[in-house]
């Protein structure tokens, strides 16, 4: 079953795609640079990459977890070589989608990104936080090696919580203002459970409570979520809140979009009453996502660490939402 290619989806038109239970045939990864767009079968397959050839260059980090090496890729603007005390990291969200029959295709605004573009955002991020801003690549995307088809799984967190501790000890890292958006709020919520140097941790529209959403997708395609993964394997960060450190308290903010078509509203809340019951004290801010999905709220992720890495208070930080809310309405 699971090496029967698919007949493609029409509506893809010539887009790379792969059946739902299609092989994936990995390749070695590749070096894009400057205005070099990133490259869609790439992801669909996964990469691989010896050790030496990951150092060769730089913003490149080596990381192994269970005796397996990836070679993990960041985007950095206004690190100075060492002793940076504070810095701002982003982790985005999935780029792999599915049609309703489970066919496999990337994201058109994937391919439209290059490293430059990525380089551009992180520069005005940081002017932004007058603090150091990276942009850590998740396995598989963006530069990294690895397959992104394995996302979700606890190898995923390893990973970038060993990418973490390399940027720490490279660039002299004290703490860190982590934010994630949809899947990348997965990652930024296990990390949250994990680590003490966390300041502040900005989630949007989370996918923080992992199995919930799993379950509300089961049967709403053609091809049962349980024939396509087993989402009893994957890594759930709301089973482990009673982890976070309590003192001191990090700053923590979710904002949602209650009309998300994606990462369904009641998980995010769910998340959010979990964190209240372990004694925290996260801010939930309601947003506007534009777009048909009203899922989308990087943008307000981005622009609420800024504010947290600038001192800034809670009421304060609303207020440029909603002052962000009112630009984007049409």
């Amino acid at each position: 079953l699971w090496g029967l290619p698919t007949v493609a989806s029409p509506g893809l038109g010539d887009q790379p795609q792969l059946g739902p239970f299609e092989r994936v045939q990995p390749r070695q990864l590749d070096d894009p640079r400057g205005d070099q767009p990133f490259d869609a079968e790439a992801v669909l397959h996964g990469t691989f990459v010896a050790a030496g050839d990951c150092t060769l260059s730089g913003n490149r980090l080596w990381v192994e977890v269970d005796a397996k090496g990836d070679c993990i890729r960041y985007y950095a603007s206004g690190l100075f070589p060492s002793d940076n005390p504070r810095a701002l990291v982003y982790l985005g969200g999935d780029v792999m989608q599915r049609t309703s029959k489970g066919v496999r295709f990337i994201a058109a605004s994937y391919t439209s990104r290059s490293p430059a573009t990525i380089e551009k955002e992180m520069a005005e991020w940081s002017e932004a936080a007058r603090i150091p801003a990276i942009f850590l690549a998740r396995p598989g995307l963006y530069g990294s090696s690895g397959d992104h088809n394995r996302r979700r799984h606890l190898r995923e967190i390893l990973l970038m919580d060993s990418a973490l501790d390399g940027l720490k000890e490279k660039y002299g890292i004290s703490s860190f203002i982590l934010t994630g958006h949809s899947a990348g709020g997965q990652i930024v919520a296990a990390l949250l459970n994990r680590r003490r140097d966390i300041e502040a941790a900005v989630m949007t529209s989370p996918l923080a409570s992992v199995k919930q959403v799993s379950a509300f997708w089961e049967d709403r395609r053609a091809i049962p979520g349980r024939l396509l993964y087993d989402a009893k394997k994957f890594h759930d960060p709301v089973e482990d809140v009673e982890r976070i450190s309590t003192d001191p308290k990090p700053r923590i903010y979710v904002v949602s979009d209650p009309e998300d078509r994606s990462v369904p509203f009641f998980s995010q809340l769910y998340y959010v009453r979990r964190l209240r019951l372990a004694g925290l004290e996260p801010q939930h801010v309601y947003a506007h996502a534009s777009g048909p999905s009203r899922h989308v709220l990087a943008e307000h992720g981005k622009r609420t660490a800024a504010l947290i890495a600038r001192g800034r208070s809670d009421a304060e930080i609303r207020r440029a939402l909603l002052e962000l809310d009112l630009q984007n309405l049409p």
